[in-house]
């Protein structure tokens, strides 16, 4: 049986520098984000093992990069996700500078390397 898809709600917390998804008010969900020099650097995400493959990383990803956007400079990605969300979104490519060589071995990672 397929499980329902719960509301994802994603809110900023400026704080402790996270984009955080929540599920009926539980925390399930993070983005980590960096302010340097008035840049916004996306660094990492997490989302909890059962809440995984139910768009939970892709809300967070969305919202983050809606909310940088905003900024006049491009937001740096460092997280493997947001990265491959964006080469699935072309739509933000222009919002974002992708540090390849920083990124851990998601999709993205292992496609740019894979000619070595």
């Amino acid at each position: 049986m397929k499980r329902s898809q719960a509301a994802v709600e994603v809110r900023k917390d400026e704080t402790t520098r996270l984009y955080e998804a929540l599920i009926d008010g539980q925390v399930v969900g993070s983005l980590t984000y960096e302010t340097t020099g008035g840049r916004v650097s996306l660094t990492h995400s997490y989302v909890d093992q059962e809440h995984r493959h139910r768009g939970v990383a892709s809300a967070l990803a969305r919202y983050a990069l809606e909310d940088v956007s905003q900024s006049e400079t491009k937001a740096g990605v460092y997280c493997g996700f947001v990265a491959d969300y964006v080469e699935d979104h072309p739509e933000w490519k222009d919002a974002v500078d992708i540090n390849r060589s920083a990124l851990i071995a998601t999709r993205t990672a292992r496609d740019t390397n894979s000619g070595r």
